[in-house]
């Protein structure tokens, strides 16, 4: 049974996209059996996962998948380990499906959707929008994991407080087994002071919540959208391995629940 991991956070702009697609593309190379589901009507993590235009994807997306609580036709494979469930911009009328036409509980569509494949995925990430509305929150209740995101700016790290508080709206609401597996500092820019003083804070009020990885800037990270993700020549490898990184701890945290 595959791990369904989040990732999230009520600011745009974070590195949430390029994130999970660069962990799904990771954890892919490693063996395991992945699937990336864009839940982001902006439609980013189809658009670098594929390569291809987004309305390519129409009428065989993540929204046909909920409305059917079935994904497995709109499946688009990238490769031999690696699938996405795509997403293009129609996907911002899911509240309206939920409220007008969907009979069951409006938490739970994306979950009993996700439940048909989960066994055939180690994991399965979700790249959730840059709010705090239906999508997250089917996002957050189809997920056994949450990533925190935060950019080290204080418009993100003010963001901080409520999307934890948000988090334990969905435990105690929709999803009691919802486990917050840490906190991300992405985007970090090394000569700014300010950057260093939001990861310290964050590290002195979350502590072991915060992963010691960190994502610096890097433009090999911004030319991977627009020529997809790459491990060939020494600045993909320098690119990738604050990545790969996360993705040890984060299996290590993974692997810690699983055995307690």
């Amino acid at each position: 049974m595959g791990v369904t991991i989040s990732f999230g956070i009520q600011k745009g702009g974070v590195g949430k996209t390029t994130t999970t697609a660069i962990s799904s593309y990771l954890l892919a190379e490693m063996g395991y059996r992945v699937l990336a589901v864009d839940f982001d009507s902006q439609g980013n993590l189809t658009g670098m996962l594929t390569q291809q235009n987004i309305y390519d994807f129409t009428e065989r997306t993540v929204l046909q998948a909920v409305k059917e609580k079935n994904p497995v036709p709109y499946i688009h494979s990238v490769n031999d380990n690696l699938d996405v469930l795509p997403a293009e911009d129609f996907l911002s009328i899911l509240p309206r499906y939920i409220y007008r036409e969907y009979k069951g509980h409006p938490a739970a569509l994306l979950r009993e959707t996700l439940d048909v494949v989960k066994a055939d995925y180690d994991f399965i990430l979700i790249d959730l929008p840059p709010n705090l509305g239906d999508h997250t929150v089917n996002g957050l209740t189809a997920s056994d994991y949450a990533v925190v995101m935060l950019q080290s700016e204080p418009f993100c790290y003010d963001a901080l407080d409520r999307y934890l508080e948000f988090l334990t709206g969905v435990q105690n609401n929709t999803n009691p087994d919802l486990i917050l597996g840490g906190i991300l500092t992405t985007m970090l820019d090394a000569r700014a002071t300010i950057d260093s003083s939001i990861l310290d804070q964050a590290k002195e009020d979350f502590e072991d919540l915060v992963f010691a990885s960190v994502i610096r800037r890097k433009s090999r990270i911004k030319e991977f959208s627009i020529e997809g993700i790459q491990n060939r020549i020494k600045a993909d490898r320098v690119a990738l391995a604050p990545y790969q990184s996360f993705l040890e701890e984060l299996i290590e945290r993974v692997k810690e629940r699983q055995v307690q």
